[in-house]
């Protein structure tokens, strides 16, 4: 009788699960039948490349968008050495040869993770018309600094983005070269990965490559974003719930300094949204998407449209 009821008990668990997965893919698809279909640019964060997608990737493709999830210089599959990586613009060069490429006609949604933030945002300043709206997911989300701001004022400013990676954290970690920063075993599974199931982990471990840095006050000053382009694009901004790299009151000073046109929150999730809360993560982007694409085919009512741009809440429950 055991023998007959082992088989049985593996199916029910094979079943159990494939329904549920299933039941997942079911409900985003469902979720976003009637919306409209969005192409989303995918940017990683330090040290990771756009393996990190994987699972957004799957769930926003099986809804019907379009999706492309790009590696930067030296991270991925990206052939280039890191050490060979001389300014952030470098760093960023495949995501402008993206934008560069695109018609002049199609506009993305353009998504940042993490560092990703600054590399979005430097494509917002070079091309705001191709862009329906940037969503920071717990990114690095400068902005136009005044000029009239003292140089002690602007370093308070960019401090808040050492809640990401800090001065000390640039250091090398037994590299023969100082330029380089990699996240240790226990970094990954204390601080970015602590949320996510363990097979994210190990492929992140597997995965992750040398990032060059460049020093976080250049890097910013290097952006030049400006009001008349950067702030001409609408941003909406994902907080994580349990993001153990950046704290809730970095977070919300860079919010607060630099408000968005929406806020969303993902529950349950660690730094690496993407992997603890992949399902949650889509459906918020697909959502956003499509509430801005609305947003901007009305542009006979602004004015209304200008009400509503206040931050708001994405609830992520089904």
């Amino acid at each position: 009788m055991q023998k007959l009821l082992l088989p049985l008990f593996f199916l029910l668990i094979f079943l159990s699960f494939s329904t549920q997965t299933q039941t997942s893919f079911d409900l985003l698809h469902h979720h976003y039948s009637q919306s409209t279909k969005s192409h989303f640019v995918l940017v990683h964060g330090a040290c990771l490349g756009a393996w990190s997608w994987y699972k957004v990737t799957t769930f926003l493709q099986t809804a019907g968008h379009n999706v492309t999830a790009l590696d930067m210089a030296a991270a991925g599959i990206d052939p280039t050495q890191p050490q060979s990586l001389k300014t952030i613009t470098d760093y960023f060069q495949p995501l402008l040869n993206f934008m560069e490429a695109l018609q002049a006609d199609e506009k993305i949604v353009l998504v940042g993770h993490s560092l990703g933030g600054l590399g979005i945002s430097m494509a917002m300043e070079r091309f705001p018309e191709k862009i329906s709206v940037a969503i920071f997911v717990t990114a690095a989300m400068p902005g136009p600094i005044p000029w009239l701001f003292s140089m002690e004022e602007q370093r308070k400013v960019l401090g808040m983005y050492g809640g990401f990676y800090t001065e000390e954290d640039f250091k090398s970690k037994g590299s023969d070269n100082s330029n380089l920063f990699m996240f240790s075993e226990e970094e990954l599974e204390t601080k970015l990965f602590p949320l996510s199931p363990p097979e994210d982990l190990t492929l992140a471990k597997t995965l992750v490559r040398p990032q060059a840095m460049f020093g976080l006050f250049e890097s910013v000053k290097e952006l030049k974003l400006s009001k008349e382009n950067y702030g001409s694009v609408k941003r909406a901004f994902i907080i994580s719930e349990k993001d153990k790299m950046a704290t809730k009151i970095m977070v919300w000073a860079m919010i607060i300094s630099n408000r968005p046109h929406h806020v969303g929150e993902v529950h349950g999730s660690d730094h690496m949204v993407m992997t603890s809360k992949p399902l949650e993560l889509a459906r918020q982007l697909s959502t956003i998407a499509q509430d801005f694409a609305a947003a901007a085919s009305s542009s006979s009512s602004s004015s209304s449209s200008s009400s509503t741009s206040s931050s708001t809440y994405v609830h992520d429950d089904l």
